[in-house]
């Protein structure tokens, strides 16, 4: 009982949507949507011995063994209890995140929790709630996207359980998502939320490259393909991105900058459309564009998860993907930046 005391008080603390927070209600739903989640975990032992179980699904949860196996041998991410057990859902996602910026600003609004420190995004295991807070924003003239996640992390305090949602893409898509969680539990940089999710997302990516290559080669080819596109987007995103922080940056009107803002937005448009073309009519993006207001916070969002990408993976590729040398490396500077601040302190 103590044991499950601790981890409850442990909860209520970890990034990003269970620290000691204010808003005693966002502090209710996170440790409540948790907690509701783990209580209806089955172990994977006992699923894959249930004859009920669906033909797919047996081979998408025994998939997840051996990319969970891989993570501990090959990219030496923690081997512990997470992904041994498993959550069936009902719904899209299993939380709805939150990403806010101010109307002539591409930088995320800092949400700041003592002793948690400060996150560019908010949490919610329930969509409606992660619509009322959004609408917040908005009512005080915010750009506000809404993420549904199909994976979160505890960063080790609990064994992450495999949620369903984690299958809505192909295995390439969830060994991404196993990889990048895992690497949010390897190492986690407080009050830097680009550092801990670019960090992340290069030990997703460059962990299901080395993966496929080794477990399932006749399908490398098409993961470069597509992420070689993806980072085509990406990158013209984060140019976008550029453009509007150099905008916003200049004094003018409000008149002068809302049709700035639009004209810039307009231009991301029609670079997007000869990507396409150059692409040969390659649609995968267009739901980007049509699913969600085209905004600052949309941009936000790209910032945040991809644009310290290339130098993590830069760094990666010298250590000749020795991952714990990579691990050594961000984490000697992580305690060197952490004494310096206690040195000014």
């Amino acid at each position: 009982m103590r044991k499950q005391s601790l981890k409850i008080l442990s909860l209520l603390i970890i990034y990003p949507f269970l620290t000691a927070c204010s808003h005693i209600s966002y502090m209710a739903q996170g440790a409540s949507g948790h907690l509701t989640l783990m209580s209806k975990r089955v172990t994977i032992n006992q699923l894959l011995q249930d004859e009920s179980l669906s033909k797919k699904r047996y081979e998408q949860i025994a998939e997840v063994q051996s990319i969970r196996k891989f993570a501990y041998e090959r990219l030496k991410l923690p081997k512990n209890g997470s992904y041994s057990s498993f959550v069936e859902l009902d719904r899209e996602a299993v939380t709805w995140n939150i990403v806010a910026t101010k109307k002539y600003s591409i930088d995320p609004i800092q949400t700041c929790f003592p002793f948690g420190g400060c996150v560019s995004y908010l949490v919610y295991f329930n969509k409606q709630r992660a619509e009322i807070e959004a609408e917040k924003h908005r009512k005080l003239g915010h750009d506000v996207h809404i993420i549904a996640s199909p994976a979160y992390s505890t960063l080790g305090v609990f064994d992450d359980p495999i949620v369903s949602t984690m299958f809505n893409g192909n295995m390439s898509s969830t060994a991404e998502v196993v990889f990048h969680e895992l690497g949010h539990q390897k190492l986690f940089r407080k009050n830097n939320s680009a550092f801990n999710e670019a960090f992340a997302s290069t030990i997703g990516e460059e962990g299901t490259r080395l993966w496929l290559k080794k477990n399932h080669p006749g399908s490398l080819k098409s993961y470069n393909d597509s992420v070689k596109k993806r980072w085509q987007f990406f990158d013209l995103l984060l140019m976008t991105s550029d453009e509007l922080k150099s905008f916003y940056a200049v004094k003018q009107s409000e008149n002068e900058l809302a049709k700035g803002k639009k004209l810039i937005f307009t231009r991301l448009k029609q670079r997007y459309s000869q990507l396409k073309n150059d692409w040969g009519g390659d649609t995968r993006f267009d739901r980007w564009f049509t699913k969600h207001p085209l905004n600052n916070a949309k941009l936000a969002v790209i910032g945040v998860y991809y644009k310290l990408v290339p130098d993590f993976s830069k760094r990666l590729k010298a250590f000749n993907y020795d991952f714990e040398k990579f691990y050594d490396f961000y984490q000697n500077k992580m305690d060197l930046i952490e004494s310096k601040k206690q040195s000014k302190s």
